[in-house]
């Protein structure tokens, strides 16, 4: 018994001197978060200045002849032409993101995406307007809507 209470102090003092023994973190006195919440709020008035001015209306060039939904080899070929205006960057990109939004087909989903996290903000925008679109539930989803089924044994549940 006496064996076991020893290695139980020493375990103990161990402990007692690993926790004593720590480095503690030091806060600087000296520092001054108001000349971070000043720059904070200058960049935040430039980004609120900036969506407060004219809206621009983005003119959205529309293809020649939109394929239909049973029109797979239109819809591949407008695809690819798209995906080769979005690579091409710039006001391609733009172009490629209105006529999307414009077309509103489901195919066109992964390159709307990829318009949501591009670094220009028009084409953010045009991505944000061409998802509007596919916002809310989808059609598969309501046509699904069946009545709930009882359980098997309904006798021990009720």
């Amino acid at each position: 018994m006496t064996q076991a209470l020893s290695g139980a102090a020493i375990a103990a003092v161990i402990a007692a001197c690993w926790l004593l023994g720590r480095p503690r973190p030091k806060i600087l006195r000296s520092t001054d978060a108001s000349a971070v919440a000043a720059l904070n709020r200058t960049q935040m008035e430039l980004v609120l200045a900036r969506d407060e001015g004219p809206a621009v209306d983005h003119p959205i060039p529309i293809a020649p002849a939109l394929p239909t939904a049973a029109d797979r080899r239109g819809r591949l070929q407008l695809l690819a032409e798209l995906e080769r205006q979005f690579q091409a960057g710039g006001s391609q990109r733009q172009q490629a993101l209105a006529v999307c939004a414009a077309w509103r087909h489901r195919d066109a989903l992964p390159l709307i995406r990829r318009g949501l996290r591009d670094s220009d903000q028009q084409v953010a925008a045009l991505a944000a307007e061409a998802m509007q679109a596919f916002r809310g539930r989808t059609a598969a989803a309501t046509a699904q809507v069946t009545p709930v089924k009882p359980p098997r044994n309904v006798s021990r549940t009720r």
